[in-house]
């Protein structure tokens, strides 16, 4: 009986509808997704005036249903690492719950199984996807082989650096600043170890691999939407990265500068 009324209640369904809103915001959806998903979960359930405010660190869901209750909830979104695999599990997920209505408690078990952690291990895929991406960059800029090879093996220890540490810091521009120091740090290295020679054209590839573009294309898309606030926010943020980047690989060069002349 329970589990048949708890579609019936409001407050369920919203929060239902804000956990759905909460996990895709996270995963790295536009404002506009995360706002219609929500309004066809309250829509489906039950009917009303739904109104939505979302920007990158709060929701707010307000629903005037059918039998003419008022009900107004918001949800304080932390930073989460983008996941685009995870984003269309949850879209999969939210054409199923307008479709078929399941109740609420499935919902909530279905958005824990998708948001659950997965097992850490290291992955050769995205491992090569590192390499190939520094390396091509460096050739493109005028880099010749050597320079390749060092950007292709301080790609590998920037992966090995993300695998340990991208999951245990939420404040994204700071760890921008520390990546960048290292991995500036690893470039200057690996000319003084003789793989590269051109200190520049190994720094120019790496950096190529902490570009926020995802960040940058998403605050045009939300500004091309209409959701002028939540792009400023994120067009903030990803300037707020690029200066953390480049700051991170001015460290770096001024510490070893004297050595590489």
């Amino acid at each position: 009986m329970d589990r048949q009324k708890s579609c019936e209640d409001p407050a369920l369904v919203m929060e239902c509808a804000l956990d759905m809103g909460e996990t895709m915001l996270r995963c790295g959806a536009e404002i506009l997704r995360v706002e219609d998903t929500i309004t066809r979960i309250c829509t489906a359930y039950g009917g009303g005036i739904v109104d939505v405010f979302t920007i990158l660190s709060l929701i707010i869901l307000s629903w005037k249903t059918d039998a003419g209750e008022n009900h107004t909830l918001t949800r304080r979104i932390n930073p989460h690492p983008t996941d685009l695999n995870k984003l269309e599990d949850l879209n999969a997920l939210s054409r199923y719950i307008c479709e078929q209505k399941p109740p609420c408690s499935e919902i909530q078990q279905k958005i824990r199984a998708v948001m659950a952690p997965e097992k850490r291990r290291i992955y050769k895929s995205k491992m090569v996807g590192y390499v190939l991406l520094a390396s091509a960059f460096t050739l493109f800029f005028g880099g010749n082989l050597r320079d390749s090879l060092a950007a292709g093996v301080v790609a590998v220890l920037m992966y090995l650096w993300d695998y340990c540490f991208a999951s245990h810091g939420r404040n994204r521009v700071v760890y921008s600043l520390v990546i960048s120091i290292v991995a500036g740090i690893l470039c200057s290295l690996s000319v003084l170890a003789g793989i590269g020679q051109n200190i520049d054209m190994v720094m120019i590839g790496s950096i190529m691999l902490m570009i926020p573009g995802i960040n940058l294309m998403n605050a045009l898309r939300d500004m091309m939407c209409g959701d002028i606030i939540t792009g400023i926010l994120r067009l903030a943020e990803a300037l707020m990265m690029a200066v953390a980047i480049a700051a991170g690989f001015g460290i770096a060069m001024m510490l070893f500068g004297g050595l590489l002349r």
